[in-house]
């Protein structure tokens, strides 16, 4: 019952959302206008929160050695994350997988990754593309 409402919902929202696209909106000075880009990364973002997705994009996280790269750059940068990050690093500098593992099975560091993914446009259409989309 609940896959079936999220269908439904998945639906009209990208009937919704084309039917917003397929519009021609003036060029207001001052006002931005959303980009057919901008609904297909809107549209990427409402299926990147579906669990099949955020169980993929994991397993994606495990496999794909370009993106576990960013992913670790991206919590080494980040000022709350960065010490956790060095300790761990620190006990694992050569294993991604084992430093992935380590991510993956901390609520908050995964959530953190998660948003870094759903946040960046190039790293989302990847990811999505990888996981079949």
């Amino acid at each position: 019952m609940k896959n079936a409402l999220f269908l439904m919902a998945i639906i009209c929202f990208f009937g919704f959302s084309n039917s917003i696209s397929a519009q021609t909106i003036p060029n207001v000075k001052g006002i931005k206008v959303s980009t057919s880009t901008d609904v297909k990364t809107t549209q990427m973002q409402a299926l990147f929160d579906s669990p099949e997705a955020q169980i993929k994009v994991k397993e994606l996280l495990m496999k794909n050695t370009e993106m576990q790269g960013k992913a670790i750059d991206y919590l080494k940068n980040n000022p709350d994350t960065a010490k956790e990050m060095v300790k761990v690093i620190s006990k694992n500098p050569t294993s991604k997988n084992k430093i992935m593992k380590y991510i993956l099975d901390n609520p908050e560091l995964t959530k953190k990754v998660m948003d870094f993914i759903k946040n960046n446009p190039e790293l989302l259409k990847k990811a999505m593309s990888l996981i079949g989309m």
